[in-house]
């Protein structure tokens, strides 16, 4: 059996955004101090009273529950077609394989050959509004049809405009400390239909616990998030964790009911020029269990929810105005001239390198 380091839960700063957006100027200042503050060392907070609402994101969770719960055969009519190109759609658990600092061909088939399977399906779904002009970077979404799945469709532009309203005011909120005079210049590069954001609805199948102290199995394997901001939405189950490069250990991410987990991705830890943390997380057995021995016990399943934003397709990523000196944190390593499309469709391509031939996660 590998063994089970205990270690104590992370301290992630909790942020109002209330204070953010209608506090006092020392109000405001002191909160965009803790802001950047929690970026430079962790590389996440939470964010507490978002503009999306609690009712919303309930929701939400009632749709991703009701979407999971549907037979497989259903579920296949909707599935990712493994493209790195075309993201959106089903995968099976065991379909895919995070991974981190990878990028050697024969080293990726060896992990999705031989690593831990990952006992997760997830669901991706992207900008719900038809493209108004010709755009080659658009993804049609991949939803069941209205009789099979009726008001899912409706829900996911609700979802969508909630989480694009949250998004650009804590983009603008970046801006304002990096003392960027143009402080819609990250909201400039989100056009919707020319860039890949999109919603990932996860699953994280009610499996016997030994799977994963043993190693056979994980639940989600340790990585950055590829694009600039995760807001990240997960229920009470627990077992996230996040990597705490000083003591060189990860630590639980204990869940806070009513907040959402607002993360520094990879495109954004390039834009501040390593300023800010692109968070290194994975998912595994929930802390609470780890003080305890999970013997022969089975854990419950898991679900959460990420909105995941990616500037436009076509951008270059580089560091922003203001950013030219050079930060402590290079997460992974980058190419002077790579836009985000070209990084995105890059880790997605790892991410689905067997393309069907996955390992059982029965």
């Amino acid at each position: 059996m590998v063994g089970i380091e205990i270690v104590e839960p992370a301290e992630i700063p909790v942020i109002d955004f209330q204070t953010l957006s209608t506090g006092t100027p020392q109000e405001r200042k002191t909160a965009l101090k803790q802001l950047d503050d929690a970026f430079q060392s962790a590389g996440l907070i939470h964010l507490s009273n978002h503009s999306i609402g609690q009712d919303l994101v309930d929701e939400a969770f009632a749709w991703s529950k009701r979407f999971f719960d549907l037979p497989d055969a259903v579920k296949e009519l909707v599935r990712h077609p493994y493209d790195a190109h075309d993201h959106r759609g089903w995968a099976a658990a065991g379909t895919t394989v995070s991974s981190q600092g990878v990028w050697d061909q024969e080293d990726i088939e060896r992990i999705h050959k031989t690593g831990p399977v990952e006992r997760r399906e997830n669901f991706e779904t992207g900008d719900p509004y038809p493209s108004k002009v010709p755009n080659p970077h658009f993804i049609r979404n991949r939803i069941l049809p209205e009789e099979i799945f009726p008001g899912f469709e409706a829900f996911t532009k609700r979802w969508w405009d909630a989480c694009v309203e949250q998004e650009l005011q804590l983009l603008r909120y970046l801006c304002e400390i990096l003392d960027i005079p143009d402080k819609d210049l990250l909201g400039k590069q989100q056009n919707p239909h020319f860039n890949r954001s999109a919603t990932g609805w996860n699953h994280y199948l009610s499996v016997p616990a030994q799977y994963l102290t043993s190693g056979e199995s994980t639940r989600l394997n340790a990585h950055t998030d590829y694009g600039q901001l995760t807001l990240l939405f997960q229920d009470t189950t627990g077992g996230l964790e996040v990597k705490d490069d000083e003591a060189g250990v990860f630590r639980p991410v204990l869940p806070r009911p009513g907040m959402v987990i607002v993360q520094v991705a990879d495109m954004l830890e390039r834009q501040s020029n390593g300023r800010w943390k692109s968070a290194l997380h994975r998912v595994t057995i929930p802390h609470h269990l780890k003080h305890s021995d999970p013997g022969d016990g089975t854990l419950i399943e898991r679900y959460s929810i990420g909105f995941f934003i990616q500037p436009d397709f076509d951008l270059v990523i580089k560091p922003l105005p203001g950013c030219e000196a050079k930060g402590r944190w290079s997460s992974l390593e980058w190419e002077d001239e790579i836009t985000a499309g070209e990084w995105l469709t890059r880790r997605v391509a790892l991410e689905y390198q067997q393309k069907g031939s996955s390992k059982s996660a029965a």
